[in-house]
């Protein structure tokens, strides 16, 4: 059985080689362009850079790259997939902003394409007449700052639950609790009252997107090797992701479809798919990217914020201290204390929430741009076709623009005389025409769910010297390696 295993793996790596080696051929061949690639780390047979791009988070490793390389280098992923990575500040404003139509393409994995419509949602698709489309509906009447606002009262009565139950866990884990599950099921609710309507009220439903939120996650780390070696899709690893995949998808379907046949109000985003005729899968993975993009970034960065104040507790006591002096008479032995309305009023939670941001941008390499046509990026020619990436993390690590930019220190944000470079250098949800359309919703729920519960407890590590871990795990956003947990005491009134 030894032998035969063997002989398998043997077989499937010269297949792969072959392949590769063929796919690497045909790419070089077939390219008539003056376009000179960017310098970049010397590349192998095969693999391209991938030998340099394992063990550590892949946005820092590509940093300490383009310490070497240039902040405009080029990385192989594999044989056959080159791609430009920005790491400078004026080059980034290049891409996404002042040549934004340039590169407003998309250059999604293969294996995105069933849960995405054919590349149908606004994240995956090309800019265009639908992508535009689709993105005014989301902003316009969604999220629009009226429907918005009438959400308030239900992610107060929300967050209220959330602290409920984070004090019914401490007690039967003596004082300690995982608060992610917690703030991504109540982040499932917000976000299925602004897509179905106010009147939303399931917590089967949420419990079922949940789960499948976290499955998704789960599948999507087996999917990268196809990104690297093209012909590595026909392998039976590979096959089983797809499979995954595909059941996955109709999980999804038979979850949501429901929904369809109800009547939305008209300030929904269900009404407004359903008003530009869009087909059943279209609709149904638009919605479902509302929640695999708004669900884990919103609960991952407040993850994040509570991890920084255990390491920082007199950061965290001078955020307590800004609370509560702010609601004042206010104050409840449980409840929600902080209101929606003065999340924007509070200058240290902002400065707080935009320092975690900019040490844990929730998706440090963006998604990767396309140039849509041939242009051109530091003077140099870019064909179109050529996928670009900007390098958040290294952006928001400069040194020349950040002062010990390995420090967490939210009071950089009050600073009087805030440099230029500091203001166009801090880019959490990227830039430009495709900058992340639900920004200004999740800005308020992290600030929201976070005020409430440093109101309401007092967070430390679960035993003396054990700091939180703050390693990056890099999938759909930026998640913690070792998910949060944190010992919890209710403060006292």
């Amino acid at each position: 059985m030894e032998e035969i295993s063997m002989q398998w793996i043997s077989t499937t790596v010269i297949v792969v080689v072959v392949f590769a080696i063929m796919a690497s051929t045909m790419f070089n061949s077939g390219r008539k362009s003056s376009m000179k690639w960017p310098d970049g780390p010397k590349t192998l047979p095969i693999i391209g850079n991938m030998h340099q791009l394992g063990g550590t988070a892949l946005q820092v490793l590509l940093h300490k790259l383009a310490d070497v390389y240039g902040s405009v280098m080029t990385i192989w992923i594999g044989s056959w997939r080159p791609v430009i990575v920005v790491s400078d500040i004026d080059k980034a404003w290049e891409v996404l902003v002042n040549k934004s139509s340039d590169y407003s393409a998309r250059d999604m994995p293969e294996i995105t394409r069933i849960n995405t419509a054919n590349w149908r949602t606004i994240s995956t698709s090309d800019s265009g007449p639908h992508w535009s489309n689709l993105r005014k509906g989301l902003q316009n009447v969604a999220l629009s700052p009226l429907n918005v606002a009438a959400q308030s009262q239900f992610q107060e009565r929300d967050i209220e639950q959330l602290i409920k139950n984070l004090q019914e866990e401490a007690a039967l884990n003596n004082g300690i609790v995982k608060p992610l599950d917690h703030l991504k099921k109540a982040t499932v609710r917000l976000l299925s009252r602004m897509i179905y309507g106010q009147n939303f009220n399931d917590d089967e439903y949420v419990e079922a997107m949940h789960n499948e939120i976290e499955e998704l996650i789960r599948i999507s780390g087996y999917a990268r090797l196809a990104e690297a070696f093209y012909y590595a899709k026909y392998l039976p690893s590979h096959k089983k992701v797809e499979k995954a995949v595909e059941e996955a998808h109709h999980r999804v379907k038979a979850l949501i479809r429901p929904f369809l046949t109800r009547n939305p109000p008209p300030n929904s985003y269900l009404h407004f798919l359903h008003s530009q005729n869009y087909s059943e899968e279209v609709i149904i993975f638009c919605i479902y990217e509302v929640y695999l993009l708004g669900v884990d970034s919103t609960s991952s960065t407040t993850a994040w914020a509570l991890a920084f104040l255990i390491r920082e507790p007199a950061v965290q006591e001078k955020l307590y201290q800004e609370l509560n002096n702010f609601i004042g008479g206010r104050q409840q032995m449980v409840g929600s204390a902080v209101k929606v309305e003065d999340v924007n009023k509070l200058q240290y939670l902002q400065a707080v929430m935009k320092e975690t941001m900019r040490m844990k941008p929730i998706a440090p390499l963006a998604i990767p741009h396309k140039a849509c046509k041939d242009t051109s990026l530091g003077g140099n020619r870019v064909d179109k076709g050529t996928r670009v990436m900007v390098n958040l993390h290294a952006i928001h690590h400069n040194l020349k623009v950040w002062h010990e930019p390995y420090k967490f220190i939210p009071e950089r944000f009050l600073l009087q005389q805030k440099t230029k470079e500091m203001e166009q250098s801090f880019l959490p949800f990227s830039a430009g025409m495709r900058i992340c359309a639900g920004m200004e919703l999740g800005k308020l729920q992290f600030g929201f769910a976070l005020a409430n519960l440093v109101n309401a407890f007092q967070w430390s590590c679960v035993s003396d010297g054990k700091l939180p871990d703050m390693s990056d795990l890099l999938g759909f956003v930026l998640f913690m390696k070792t998910p949060l947990e944190a010992r919890i005491v209710p403060r006292i009134r």
